[in-house]
């Protein structure tokens, strides 16, 4: 049998070690019910919460960009798992209200480093041929995470009688990301000294094509691109599709968290789901997402030929009707509910692979640090007040809690997606700005 190339030992690694990361998110919007109910918490107290995270989280994102950029990607992950562990014990000792405003801001500080680093290593990695899958497995971890960890939450939660043994547990965890990512991940070709001469071709065909460096001489690849692509900040926001691609991921950081802390205490609140019972129903958006993110991938890599457009106008055009179908539904008829779910998570995660590798190709995977930097901590950031303002749409009254309101905004958010999506274009076009040549 053929051996793996190693560049989806790389992926499939950081896929693994993100998930194991991405737990605290899942479990504590899962189990933010009996949080609440045990440090006292409000609606709009969660929906604070929600806000300091991701109000933090999204400068994190550029910040670690340029540091990943300037001092290696691997670096910034091995501090990322640190500080992860590290706050995930601190949320099982909350005892108040402030106490958790506090940690939400620092978690989002902290650990809004493992994204853009992660994704920096599989832009370098692959080509344009094969960077949208490699992505969509990424993102898998923020998709299929959900789905077998809020499982996994509610029903540890449930059997120990205590929701605080989880974050004890979890965080014992990034342990194992931490030695994976010592051990297996390395942030360029060129420094695996068992790659082959395939993989380095692989991994620079798109920079050889264009002539930014020869087959064969891989020593200074990186200066060598960089001297031929001088890409400045500023420079970023004269290209048209770049500017898209930050109105596409604002909609799409909406749509994931308005899922990840929305939907638990929508199915508690509105439907009156048992802990144990939330998360075998949030799982069913979350595995169809995974499903969804996967499939669009592999179209927009072999089918589209890197046409990334298609697939992200596809995930917002179908995503629409399910959301504002949720918005409609009163009573837990199991059937509609199910179909509404499964709908919402395979549409709503289809753009994460496609849209996520287009920087990577309008300029270059060396400046993919601060470009995605800066593209998810905008995301972050509007996403932060998103979920304010969701919490406001919520209507408290005598017969309980109507979410309506905040699925119309969300629904809102993905029809505006659908125009930014439409100008996104990763081929050469006489509309876009050709990266400018370093003076010698």
């Amino acid at each position: 049998m053929k051996a793996i190339p190693y560049r989806w030992v790389i992926a499939i690694t950081l896929f693994a070690a993100y998930s194991i990361q991405y737990l605290d998110r899942v479990k504590t919007n899962v189990l933010n019910p009996v949080i609440a109910h045990d440090v006292g918490l409000s609606v709009s107290d969660l929906g604070t919460g929600a806000f300091l995270m991701l109000l933090f989280y999204g400068p994190s994102q550029y910040v670690s960009g340029i540091l990943t950029d300037k001092f290696g990607a691997k670096r910034i992950l091995i501090f990322s798992v640190i500080a992860w562990s590290v706050m995930t014990a601190w949320m099982a000792h909350i005892q108040t209200r402030d106490e958790y405003f506090f940690r939400m801001a620092l978690f989002g500080a902290l650990v809004g480093t493992e994204y853009v680093p992660s994704a920096r290593i599989l832009m370098r990695w692959f080509n344009k041929e094969g960077r949208a899958r490699a992505q969509a497995l990424l993102s898998w971890a923020w998709i299929l995470t959900p789905a077998w960890a809020s499982v996994f939450a509610t029903q540890f939660a449930h059997a120990a009688g205590d929701w605080r043994i989880v974050f004890y547990v979890t965080a014992a965890f990034g342990v194992v990301p931490l030695i994976m990512i010592a051990l297996l991940v390395f942030d360029r070709p060129e420094q695996y000294k068992k790659a082959t001469p395939a993989d380095l071709e692989y991994a620079y065909r798109d920079e050889i094509e264009r002539g930014d460096i020869r087959e064969g001489f891989y020593g200074d690849a990186q200066k060598q691109i960089l001297l031929k692509n001088d890409i400045r900040f500023f420079d970023l926001f004269k290209n048209r599709s770049y500017v898209a691609v930050i109105f596409v991921d604002i909609v799409m950081q909406i749509t994931l968290y308005g899922a990840l802390t929305w939907v638990p205490l929508y199915l508690s609140d509105v439907f009156h789901f048992k802990l144990q019972e939330m998360g075998l129903w949030s799982a069913l958006y979350f595995g169809a997402g995974a499903i969804g993110s996967f499939s669009s991938s592999y179209l927009s890599d072999k089918v589209f030929n890197g046409n990334r457009r298609i697939m992200i106008l596809t995930c917002f055009i179908g995503l629409a009707p399910f959301v504002f179908l949720l918005a409609t539904l009163n009573e837990a008829h199991p059937a509609m509910l199910a179909f509404c779910l499964c709908g919402m998570g395979f549409f709503g995660n289809m753009a994460w692979g496609p849209f996520l590798a287009v920087p990577a190709e309008i300029f270059t995977p060396e400046v993919y640090g601060k470009a995605m930097g800066f593209v998810n901590g905008v995301g972050y950031t509007v996403a932060a007040f998103s979920a304010k303002i969701f919490a406001a749409l919520v209507v408290v009254n005598e017969a309980g809690k109507d979410y309506s309101l905040g699925w119309v905004f969300i629904g809102t958010c993905v029809l505006m997606g659908v125009i930014a999506a439409s100008f996104i274009q990763t081929g050469p076009s006489k509309n876009q700005t050709v990266p400018r040549t370093a003076r010698a």
